[in-house]
């Protein structure tokens, strides 16, 4: 079973993501993220990018996580493929993420994201350690 699948939304698209910690969590989330924009066998991990990010609540962090990772793949024309998380916590994370530049000659696109909402939005740590989320992409 996949950490992460996606959910029918009317005009959106959703995500449920599970990790066995918060930091699994978060690059499960990313990966999810990547592999919903781009096919990721026709990127190469060419460039990396630190990201180091605070909020005040997880929920918070957690869609900061995922609209950053957005905003760097728009501005810098990027396609990524793949997320390390190097620290985090429920309010602060530092993460390095891998790709290469946009080439669409290479790439084949699925979807273009614009961006996280906090619609339906749920990041819970179970009773066990685990973590759970959900959310709702704007396309």
């Amino acid at each position: 079973m996949k950490p992460y699948e996606y959910l029918e939304h009317t005009a959106d698209m959703g995500m449920v993501v599970r990790g066995k910690d918060l930091s699994e969590l978060l690059t499960h989330a990313a990966q999810g993220l990547f592999e919903a924009i781009a096919v990721l066998e026709t990127v190469d991990e060419t460039v990396s990018v630190e990201i180091h990010l605070t909020a005040d609540s997880v929920e918070e962090l957690f869609v900061a996580w995922l609209d950053e990772l957005i905003f760097r793949h728009e501005t810098e024309e990027t396609f990524f493929k793949r997320a390390e998380i190097q620290q985090c916590s429920e309010t602060e994370m530092s993460a390095t993420v891998y790709g290469e530049p946009t080439n669409f000659d290479k790439h084949a696109v699925y979807t273009e994201i614009k961006g996280v909402t906090y619609h339906q939005l749920q990041v819970v740590e179970k009773s066990d350690g685990s973590w759970f989320a959900q959310v709702i992409f704007d396309l």
